[in-house]
């Protein structure tokens, strides 16, 4: 009897734990199968073609290996899109951060109607991106309210074409994006500042630390793996911004706000160059993914030096 039961002792346990092992599998198989479908597919069938030469949405595809690739770097084009790429990412991160982390320290501190206050803050987030430009071009418009601002405080002397002009576009472009997605990055900061318990603070007041001191101290070291997070995601999301930009100026005027989706675009629908968009996009994301892994690493570290 004890023999029985101690055989079929291991064998219940390895049946049940097979079948918790297909349970397992079974569950898991439709996200693999949706974000095959939907994910990798695209990824893959984007970088084959990037390896063709296609000149039509319609034509039969020629493979020409690294051609598009070598014809890509050669291109002037393509060197002062991912400038622009660069100069938009860092202002509108650095702006959008900066924004964020006074945004979070205002809204953690008691005072009356701050729910009110967080609730107007979310709302460039949350607002969609057409309705942002409508009212920025407004704004910027040669009789909109910031010339008439400006003019008024004796800070300029005549209107200025904001969007129209090459010397301003950029500038533009990137104060609207940051104040668009500034509150992405108060709302991370803000509920990274609800954990940070109080009294390490009390004791620092107690030890005559002022307020500067302790936000450098104290506030910005226990900030920084959020600000990390932060700040990758948004400057993936900036570099890689088709919407807002081609609202705004359409990549111009000449081309001092061209980026690099705005000419992946541009060639695959306007020049009908599917090979060498892809080429664009794919040379596009593989630049995103090193700065992720790089982020990634920081972060890391960051953790590691926090722990300690």
């Amino acid at each position: 009897m004890s023999t029985d039961s101690g055989i079929s002792a291991p064998k219940g346990r390895r049946l049940r734990f097979i079948d918790d092992q297909l349970f397992f599998w079974i569950s898991f198989a439709p996200t693999v199968i949706i974000t095959g479908t939907v994910v990798l597919v695209p990824i893959l069938y984007t970088l084959i073609l990037s390896f063709f030469s296609q000149n039509t949405l319609v034509g039969v595809p020629v493979f020409v290996g690294l051609d598009n690739y070598f014809q890509l770097f050669q291109d002037p084009v393509f060197w002062v899109a991912f400038k622009n790429g660069l100069i938009y990412a860092l202002g509108s991160t650095v702006i959008s951060t900066i924004a964020g982390i006074a945004a979070a320290l205002l809204l953690n501190e008691s005072f009356r109607g701050r729910n009110l206050l967080r609730s107007i803050v979310i709302f460039p987030y949350i607002v969609p991106a057409i309705v942002v430009v409508f009212i920025w071009k407004f704004m910027f418009n040669s009789r909109g309210l910031v010339n008439d601002l400006l003019i008024q405080l004796g800070l300029l002397g005549e209107t200025v074409a904001w969007l129209g002009d090459r010397r301003f576009a950029m500038l533009t472009v990137i104060l609207v994006s940051a104040w668009a997605w500034f509150p992405f990055a108060a709302i991370n900061f803000l509920a990274a500042l609800q954990n940070i318990p109080t009294v390490i603070y009390e004791a620092a007041s107690i030890d005559g630390a002022g307020p500067w001191r302790r936000f450098v101290s104290l506030t910005l070291p226990l900030l920084t793996p959020v600000l990390i997070v932060v700040v990758l995601i948004r400057s993936i999301w900036a570099f890689r911004n088709f919407d807002m930009i081609w609202l705004l100026t359409g990549g111009g005027p000449i081309n001092s706000t061209y980026v690099l989706p705005i000419m992946a675009y541009q060639e695959a629908f306007g020049k009908f160059r599917m090979g060498y968009a892809t080429a664009v996009a794919t040379s596009l994301m593989l630049f995103l993914t090193l700065l992720a892994l790089g982020y990634f690493y920081a972060y890391s570290a960051s953790k590691k030096m926090t722990i300690e």
